[in-house]
């Protein structure tokens, strides 16, 4: 076990976490505390810079994972901030069965079985999910009069740029070819994991 520290904005100090355990309720309130700040410093800064008459646009990526975030708000209705509303996912990923969500990624014989949003490391988008959050840059883009452009280089394109999610969930294997014993070898893992933790104490003690 090692330990690291994380800034607790609201004390002023610095709360260490142990990696390999679990954090506690009020750690986890402290990240949460820490990343809307953040959020909050970037959000009033590109407001300023607005007021100021520069043309500043603010791609808001940590609202459009509160909106897609799945235990956090879809599913606790009590939870949900005022502004929250659920995120629309793209035609083709919503056809998907089950829908992709920001659950942990599970699967079985029969193919996924939950999310499919994020990579199996639980923090990185999956190809799809990294097309949703291409597809929101491309809106601000279009929105600040950046140009888009064919193949070629050389003609422009017109309308609204849509991402390819067809071409995308074919590219995304966890999607398209998730493994076939994913969740039944995790629960080893871990099972193995704790069992080796409980042996190494007893050697320690």
């Amino acid at each position: 076990m090692t330990s690291t520290l994380v800034p607790g904005f609201l004390t002023g100090t610095l709360t260490p976490i142990t990696i390999g355990g679990c954090i506690t309720g009020q750690q986890a309130l402290a990240i949460d505390s820490a990343i809307d700040q953040y959020n909050d410093a970037i959000t009033e800064a590109v407001s300023d810079a607005r007021n100021e008459g520069r043309d500043w646009l603010l791609f808001d990526v940590a609202g459009l994972m509160d909106r897609l975030a799945a235990r956090r708000y879809i599913e606790d209705p009590a939870a949900r901030p005022e502004w929250w509303s659920p995120y629309k996912l793209p035609a083709e990923v919503e056809a998907l069965s089950p829908v992709p969500n920001s659950r942990f990624f599970e699967s079985g014989p029969k193919g996924r079985t939950d999310g499919g949003l994020f990579s199996l490391d639980g923090v990185h988008p999956t190809t799809i999910g990294y097309g949703v959050v291409a597809q929101e840059l491309i809106n601000v883009m279009q929105h600040a009069g950046v140009k888009f452009y064919l193949g070629d280089g050389r003609t422009e394109r017109t309308g609204p740029v849509r991402v390819d999610f067809r071409r995308l969930i074919e590219l995304d294997t966890l999607i398209s070819n998730p493994p076939r014993s994913l969740t039944s070898g995790m629960h080893l893992i871990g099972w193995i994991d704790r069992t080796l933790d409980g042996i190494m104490g007893r050697f320690l003690l």
